[in-house]
């Protein structure tokens, strides 16, 4: 049996550290210099790992595991480093986006240790610390995250207001978002300026914080980000507002859980890596999706 550790990038660790069960795990940057590769090394002295799982990792990381004579290099064989510096390495097509992210990575670390099934994909449990101090809510809310950092097509700011505005006529709705966020959450603020059932703790709370948040959330509403995933690995119902472009639709970055549901435009897009906007037939095809589509996903 192998003892796992994991190798996060810097900022990402409390994934592992909140995961049921808790994993060991090492921060690290992804840029390549040598004060990187110096704190890289002593992880591999420290753990002397017999097999490395590289799930797209920089191609020095790849380099440090070959260098450091690491038995089994597995990863995806895609950019010219990955050739050189596995020997455990499987083609994957993700952009053919037959399969979910998690499933591929799956795949990849049976083809290389062949201790697990390929047909079986347990996905992230995650649990919110319930020492953290939270903004005061009331027991029933639907927390609404609208924006993302917009490597997909988002939900027009028009079907959020919509959506949110029929939300608070019955329950509480707490809006959430980075700065990042804020060209989406601007306007929303705007249009909702005065009205009441609304709370917003956009750019106020920390990581640890949000996640207690989405874990006591009665449903999360979210375009393809991080939040929505988060939310599902915590237990929460949650619906996602997906594109139908191929690289970027719920086949591939939908969430996983218990309770998880998608809402994507029913249009046969052909785009495969972005979308053709006025070329399209279908554009824009986001605004298909109305609001009383997704509210019908919602558990109230």
């Amino acid at each position: 049996e192998y003892k796992c550790y994991w190798l996060i990038s810097n900022g990402m660790g409390f994934i592992p550290k909140h995961a049921v069960p808790a994993r060991e795990y090492f921060e690290i940057s992804k840029n390549a210099n040598w004060n990187n590769w110096k704190n890289l090394w002593q992880i591999l002295k420290s753990v002397n790992p017999s097999a490395t799982v590289s799930f797209q990792a920089p191609w020095w990381i790849n380099f440090a595991f070959f260098i450091f004579g690491v038995k089994k290099r597995i990863g995806v064989l895609s950019k010219w480093h990955s050739f050189l510096f596995l020997n455990f390495g499987v083609r994957q097509k993700r952009s053919e986006a037959k399969w979910n992210e998690l499933e591929y990575n799956h795949q990849l670390v049976h083809h290389g240790l062949k201790e697990t099934s390929p047909i079986s994909y347990p996905f992230l449990k995650l649990k919110a610390t319930s020492a953290t101090k939270t903004p005061s809510l009331p027991p029933d809310y639907v927390v609404v995250h609208p924006g993302m950092a917009g490597s997909a097509l988002n939900w027009p700011t028009e079907k959020y207001a919509t959506l949110i505005k029929k939300l608070s006529e019955t329950v509480t709705v707490v809006i959430t978002g980075t700065p990042a966020d804020a060209k989406h959450v601007a306007p929303l603020q705007k249009i909702f300026k005065d009205t009441q059932n609304i709370i917003w703790l956009n750019e106020q709370l920390n990581i640890e914080q949000l996640l207690c948040v989405l874990e006591k959330a009665k449903h999360v509403i979210a375009p393809s980000t991080g939040v929505l995933h988060l939310a599902a690995s915590l237990g929460t119902p949650v619906t996602g507002i997906y594109s139908p472009v191929r690289v970027q639709k719920d086949t591939r970055w939908g969430p996983r859980g218990k309770n998880t549901k998608t809402v994507t435009p029913k249009v046969q897009c052909p785009a495969h890596f972005s979308c053709l906007r006025q070329k399209c037939p279908h554009f824009d095809c986001m605004e298909l999706v109305s609001a009383a589509e997704v509210y019908q996903t919602i558990n109230l």
